[in-house]
């Protein structure tokens, strides 16, 4: 289902009624239930006691709308992990990002190792709560790379950005891993901004 509204298989703003669904995927109605509260938690589908279910639309004021708060979260988290990051994380993150490096063309596993690379940095914090924001606005960002692939040329951006952030935590240097986090972020929302306008897409199964 998920990939079904990244896709455009299931429009934007359309409604989502269970026994309809249920048939679509083969399922009983339970799982299709369970399937639209997760999906609502990550910001797929948009549920209202008088409408029901429908799909959310990932438009510019959706993108615009999460990545502000990435921002500030990343921002906060980030400061936690200039204080607690240990050499093992350092070396993890430096692991993880060679594996980035020479990644050619496979965006399922560019978005686990991406996804990996920030668990690690932001491991430890012991907010659980704006980590699960994170993670669930995550889940919305990758969902919508595999429609909307990062370019080449983002790609090397994206890789410096992840060097810097380590290099920052190296030197404990508060100010420079704020200041990469968030331009990370704003880097990879103009990307996908463009991407939506372009209407560039690559959908592929996740």
């Amino acid at each position: 289902m998920r990939r079904d509204i990244v896709s455009g298989e299931l429009p934007a703003g359309s409604r989502l009624k269970t026994q309809e669904l249920a048939q679509r995927y083969g399922v009983s109605i339970n799982p299709v239930r369970e399937a639209l509260h997760q999906l609502s938690g990550e910001g797929f589908v948009l549920l209202s006691r008088n409408r029901g279910a429908r799909v959310r639309p990932l438009d510019e004021h959706f993108v615009r709308n999460i990545f502000d708060i990435r921002v500030l979260i990343e921002s906060y988290l980030v400061r936690f992990a200039i204080e607690h990051a240990t050499e093992a994380d350092l070396r993890q993150m430096r692991e993880i990002q060679r594996r980035i490096d020479d990644l050619v063309g496979d965006q399922v596993e560019l978005d686990r190792l991406d996804e990996e690379f920030h668990g690690v940095t932001y491991g430890r914090h012991f907010n659980g709560e704006a980590l699960a924001i994170r993670q669930r606005h995550g889940q919305v960002v990758h969902a919508l790379a595999m429609r909307y692939p990062a370019s080449p040329a983002r790609r090397v951006t994206q890789n410096a950005e992840h060097w810097a952030i380590v290099e920052a935590l190296e030197k404990h240097d508060e100010a420079a891993a704020v200041r990469v986090v968030e331009q990370h972020a704003r880097g990879a929302e103009r990307h996908l901004l463009e991407r939506l306008r372009q209407g560039s897409t690559t959908p592929k199964s996740f």
